[in-house]
C-alpha cells in the first residue's frame, strides 16, 4: 500500500473513532492540488476542515502558513505585482529572486497578545510565502519593492523588445 493510501486509511480510521461512522464516499478519491495553491498551505486548509467537519479546534491553524493574494500586470516596458499583505510591517516581508523565481516571504504577527487567546479569526496570521517563475527578458536586477496601504508592489523593468507574454504562460505556485 502506497503512502497516499495509507494516510486515507489513517484519515478514515480517526473519522470512523470520532464519529462513530464510516467516512463518506466520494467519486473524487484524488483530488488535484489546484496549481495558484502552495501544496503545504493546501494540505493544512484541507486537514483544518477534517477537524471542523469533527467538531474539533484546528491544530494551530492560525499560526500555519498562509498565501497572500496577487495581481501581475505588464506592459511592454514592465511587469508589476501587486502581493496583498495588510497588517504586514515592512520590515517583516523580504523580496528576492532565485533561479528566476521572484519569491516574497514575511510574518504578519498577531494584532494582540498579552494573554488574549484567539477565539474565532478568519484573518490569517504567520508567516506566509508566494513564488512566481518570472519570463525571460526582465531585468531582475532593476527591480524596486514599495508597501502601501498594505499593498506591496513589485515592479522588474523589461529588456527593450522583449515584449508582452501570454498571462497563461506564467504559472503562478
Amino acid at each position: 500500500m502506497g503512502e497516499i493510501e495509507e494516510s486515507i486509511e489513517r484519515v478514515e480510521s480517526l473519522y470512523r473513532t470520532v464519529t462513530g461512522k464510516t467516512a463518506p464516499v466520494t467519486d473524487d478519491v484524488y483530488a488535484p492540488i489546484p496549481a495558484e495553491k502552495d501544496p503545504a498551505v493546501y494540505v493544512q486548509e484541507q486537514m483544518d476542515r477534517l477537524f471542523q467537519m469533527l467538531g474539533q479546534e484546528p491544530a494551530q491553524t492560525r499560526t500555519s502558513a498562509w498565501t497572500p493574494a496577487i495581481s501581475v500586470w505588464e506592459a511592454q516596458n514592465e511587469m508589476i505585482v501587486f502581493i496583498d499583505v495588510p497588517g504586514v510591517p515592512r520590515d517583516r516581508i523580504d523580496v528576492s529572486i532565485q533561479a528566476n523565481v521572484l519569491a516574497i516571504t514575511g510574518n504578519r504577527p498577531a494584532p494582540i497578545g498579552n494573554g488574549h487567546r484567539l477565539r474565532f479569526g478568519e484573518r490569517p496570521i504567520g508567516p506566509f510565502r508566494r513564488l512566481l517563475p518570472l519570463p525571460p527578458g526582465l531585468r531582475t536586477a532593476e527591480l524596486t519593492a514599495r508597501l502601501r496601504d498594505g499593498v506591496l508592489e513589485v515592479v522588474i523593468p523589461r529588456e527593450i523588445g522583449a515584449g508582452v507574454i501570454n498571462p497563461r504562460s506564467v504559472p503562478i505556485a
